[in-house]
């Protein structure tokens, strides 16, 4: 066999050997875009059915009723103008709701939860967590707070609670790194000089008493997080 022959017949070896990588790597390839297809898909179909059933048919009654179904409530939440409506939990752990609904079942879609170094509303600067959904399901509608038009448009909200009810207006919103210390510190200090900095968008606060924080998921590539601060104001005592 000639010096031409040998070399073909590796290219021919070669060749298949390539042929044979590329089927794989075109398996892994329809493979993962199926497994996106299905994890998207299922996001959009988990938030709207969140959306249509109301999280299991739970709607606000009385406190009596939500701690009945779950003793770590603390509060209502109703976000003017968005999907938000829900109520909020707090445990001794901030992993504890990821995943878990109102009624302590598996959900995707978690719970909205108080920061666990929180003790209550009444503390000076506190957070509600929650998941960005789909089709604005629990906090997916926060990052609306980041464009200007629906900023000015939409400021007002609700917080109930056991003891008291306050009116919600919203300050400011921005994009926050999920380690960022001045915005995740929660307790006595009101960080109003790093969020005047920081924010995408702000309103006068007048330097509010007690400020709460809204956060949530940019991304599931990222620490990014979408944080909407809101003043408390007008406390009055729960009916």
């Amino acid at each position: 066999m000639g010096e031409k022959e040998v070399l073909y017949g590796r290219l021919i070896i070669q060749f298949k050997r390539w042929r044979k990588i590329n089927k794989w790597i075109d398996r892994i390839l329809l493979s993962i875009l199926l497994f996106l297809i299905v994890f998207v898909g299922s996001a959009l179909i988990d938030g709207f059915m969140f959306l249509e059933e109301g999280m299991g048919s739970i709607r606000y009654h009385s406190f009596v009723q939500l701690m009945d179904i779950n003793p770590d409530t603390v509060a209502w939440i109703v976000m003017d103008g968005t999907h938000i409506d829900h109520p909020v939990v707090r445990s001794t752990d901030n992993f504890d709701y990821l995943d878990r609904g109102f009624d302590g079942k598996f959900y995707a879609g978690g719970t909205l939860f108080m920061d666990k170094g929180n003790r209550s509303f009444e503390d000076p600067y506190s957070i509600i967590h929650g998941h960005h959904m789909a089709a604005g399901a629990m906090f997916g509608d926060l990052e609306r707070y980041l464009e200007p038009e629906f900023f000015n448009d939409n400021c007002t909200g609700k917080l109930l609670t056991p003891e008291y009810d306050y009116d919600i207006q919203v300050i400011a919103a921005g994009v926050f790194d999920a380690y960022d210390r001045h915005v995740y510190s929660v307790g006595e200090t009101v960080p109003f000089d790093y969020i005047t900095e920081n924010a995408v968008n702000m309103r006068d606060s007048g330097n509010a008493d007690h400020v709460l924080a809204l956060s949530t998921c940019l991304d599931e590539m990222t620490d990014n997080r979408a944080v909407v601060f809101c003043a408390l104001t007008d406390r009055r005592t729960h009916r």
